[in-house]
């Protein structure tokens, strides 16, 4: 990597940090570094936060981490690991930060988890293979 790439990288990430205090009210939010790796993958992780976890359990990704060497469940896995720490694996993905943004569009327009799944499965079907998420009745 040249030292003017290196050095615009740094200048986003200084950037987006600065947002981060600006959008939390002065006060930084606790998110791991990789969380700050572009805008979506901010407003996502901080989505993911805000929405009910039944919301995350009950959604499936698209992305092909259902094929993963440890498959993904649920957009829940995409945003935390097992143990309730923050995965880095949709500070990566732009794919699960759309669809997680998508499940909190629709619960905030007040669907409930039937509709927020049947939402996101219209629209993402078309990526492939969903994680194995159980539906929802």
């Amino acid at each position: 990597m040249n030292l003017r790439k290196a050095a615009k990288i740094g200048l986003a990430l200084i950037l987006l940090g600065i947002v981060g205090v600006a959008c939390s009210g002065g006060q930084q939010e606790k998110f791991p570094a990789f969380v700050y790796a572009s805008a979506l993958s901010l407003e996502s992780y901080r989505a993911a936060t805000s929405l009910p976890q039944e919301v995350l359990t009950s959604v499936p990704c698209y992305c092909g981490c259902a094929t993963a060497p440890e498959p993904h469940m649920s957009l829940l896995d995409c945003f935390y690991n097992r143990d309730g720490s923050y995965s880095d694996h949709a500070a990566g993905c732009d794919l699960c930060g759309k669809i997680l943004l998508d499940a909190q569009a629709a619960h905030q327009g007040g669907k409930d988890l039937k509709a927020i799944r049947a939402i996101i499965d219209s629209k993402y079907a078309v990526y492939g293979t969903p994680t194995d998420t159980p539906p929802v009745e």
